[in-house]
């Protein structure tokens, strides 16, 4: 049984149970009279148990997984939403954020629940149960009564601040010279000696007075077995410590292999992810909520279908509620449309939710293709994917097989933004060729100075100098809830950034692309031979249109395309030296690595 038919088979058989009404305690739909960035009186519907959230950067997606892990009872939405001075909560007029979400009753009828932030003195971000209110739908209960809350577990992992403690104090944590400690190399050394004996002893550590771990966690047989399955590797042992060792709460995985013992000082952080996640899940109850934020962070596209093939095969025999934000295409993949909500948005502003999408259309609106392994290059307009394909044809096989061109509606800058987000996804086989009226200077990481790579302030000036764009303004992904790491997660990021432009960003040897194709003595050509002429403009794109309208006798986009297709097979054809630069950045990126 190939994956995708064992992906398949999955879904039917839990597509049945689901609709045997085996899933209790089962969250039906969820609504948003008004919530954050949300277009008002949005809705969910869980038509299947796994859902997955896909869309651009910022539309809500993650802001909407708050909410539904605030929705069972003892959960609250303010654990990850809190007002700040900087990041001041809005209330609407007489209608304060709230959301409604709805589940089965023992007699099989929907009952509502509505959660609304509410300001008191002693908890300024306090989410509670509230009466139905008539104005939202709800049906109102006799004297003044409520719906109880869901009564339903939750387990919540945001991939992309899943640390290990290892993790959380090499990398970001502060950090002071003493006598002792001359490095955080010293720290690690001195204490790893009192892991190693928790993990060869099982025992608890007391220093100063103060019991440094919990009891270690063997890793049962039946998970070690998926995480094998989802990672490709054979462990045959792993033990989970939870301590305080490097100073704050965090948590040290320890694996065995048929080859090495080792750490997750020297693991992969999606095989930290993995497990934990593993343990985790096998280890929720019946019923249970699982909340997923990118789980395909860290993990190559093999190990993202394993994790679906584990997911599913819980769903099916633990009845879990499983909602996932991903933008993976691999994790959409092969689903039912029933299951994919689309977060786009609409022409107010704000963000509106599609309930059912195929996965097709998933990939397009977050600007993926399902390329085959293919390098894609994005451009900025159909103009200059015509060029590039002609370049292409001209250039022939491997290139033209090789190479896929895609335009990116928005501009160079929505470009550079979606730059950001191929940078650490490590999407290194996307290339953007951008026009020449973008360029701006590229840097090379590797030249720069110690004191220029851990002076962020420097680093910020190279990202704007790179794009013209303010830091503040690219789509990083922050943890801003992580005090002592926040500056080096930025250094790190933009330094994987400027690695990215450096390595997968060029630019078109002209300003535009019509500029580049548009020839006046060949259309004058072409047009005597219909007896036609029209004075050319300093506007290349304007020849362009009113070329169409002269020698094909419209300006429809066909019209207009064909035209493009024309000139831009004479540019190939000719071979001068403009030609020449769009090969050799062609040539550049065919000898680029992408593993």
């Amino acid at each position: 049984m190939t994956k995708r038919e064992e992906i398949e088979d999955l879904i039917l058989k839990i597509n049945k149970a689901f609709k045997s009404g085996q899933f209790l305690n089962y969250i039906e739909h969820i609504r948003f009279p008004f919530y954050k960035n949300l277009e008002p009186d949005s809705k969910i519907d869980f038509d299947f148990p796994l859902t997955l959230f896909t869309g651009q950067n910022g539309s809500g997606k993650s802001s909407t997984l708050h909410a539904i892990f605030g929705a069972p009872d003892g959960y609250s939405t303010g654990n990850f939403w809190f007002s700040t001075k900087v990041d001041p909560i809005e209330e609407g007029e007489g209608s304060p954020n709230c959301f409604i979400y709805g589940y089965k009753d023992t007699e099989g009828n929907i009952s509502e629940v509505l959660k609304t932030r509410i300001k008191k003195l002693n908890n300024l971000d306090y989410w509670e149960p509230s009466r139905p209110i008539k104005k939202y739908g709800m049906n109102i209960l006799a004297q003044g009564k409520r719906n109880p809350a869901i009564n339903k577990e939750v387990r919540y992992f945001d991939f992309r601040a899943e640390l290990s403690a290892y993790d959380k104090y090499f990398y970001f944590a502060p950090f002071k010279n003493t006598k002792t400690f001359k490095s955080k190399q010293d720290v690690i050394r001195k204490y790893s000696r009192y892991l190693k004996e928790i993990i060869d002893d099982n025992k608890a550590i007391v220093l100063h007075g103060k019991k440094k771990n919990q009891s270690p966690i063997d890793i049962i047989e039946k998970e070690i077995h998926h995480i094998s399955k989802i990672l490709g590797k054979e462990y045959f042992h792993c033990k989970l410590i939870r301590h305080t060792l490097f100073g704050s709460d965090g948590l040290t995985v320890f694996f065995k292999t048929n080859t090495q013992n080792y750490s997750e000082a020297f693991a992969g952080r999606g095989e930290f992810a993995v497990v934990k996640l593993v343990h985790e899940v096998i280890n929720a109850p019946e019923y249970s909520l699982i909340i997923l934020d990118e789980p395909e962070v860290s993990l190559h596209p093999g190990a993202q279908e394993e994790i679906k093939i584990f997911l599913l095969s819980q769903i099916l025999t633990k009845k879990l509620q499983v909602v996932i934000s991903t933008h993976s295409p691999k994790m959409v993949e092969y689903f039912p449309d029933t299951a994919i909500k689309l977060f786009y948005q609409s022409v107010t502003g704000k963000f509106k939710i599609k309930n059912t999408c195929h996965y097709i259309e998933a990939f397009n609106s977050i600007g993926h293709d399902i390329t085959d392994g293919k390098k894609v290059i994005i451009v900025e307009d159909i103009a200059s994917q015509i060029l590039l394909e002609k370049v292409l044809d001209k250039m022939g096989d491997p290139y033209k097989l090789i190479f896929q061109v895609k335009y990116y509606p928005g501009g160079g800058d929505e470009i550079l933004k979606k730059g950001v987000t191929y940078s650490e996804e490590n999407e290194k086989h996307k290339f953007l060729i951008l026009d020449g009226d973008k360029r701006q200077e590229k840097f090379n990481t590797n030249n720069f100075t110690s004191q220029e790579l851990n002076d962020f302030r420097e680093i910020e000036t190279y990202v704007n100098r790179s794009t013209g764009i303010n830091f503040d303004k690219l789509p990083f992904r922050i943890n801003s809830s992580s005090s002592g790491g926040n500056i080096n997660q930025k250094i790190s990021a933009s330094l994987r950034y400027l690695d990215f432009l450096f390595s997968n960003l060029e630019f078109l040897p002209l300003n535009t692309p019509e500029e580049l194709i548009w020839d006046n003595e060949y259309a004058a050509s072409l047009l005597s031979l219909k007896n036609k002429t029209f004075i050319f403009s300093i506007d290349n794109k304007a020849n362009i249109m009113d070329f169409a309208l002269a020698f094909l006798g419209d300006k429809s986009h066909e019209s207009v395309l064909s035209t493009l297709k024309l000139f831009a097979e004479r540019f190939a054809s000719k071979g001068d030296s403009n030609y020449q630069a769009i090969v050799g950045i062609i040539d550049k990126f065919h000898q680029s690595r992408i593993d």
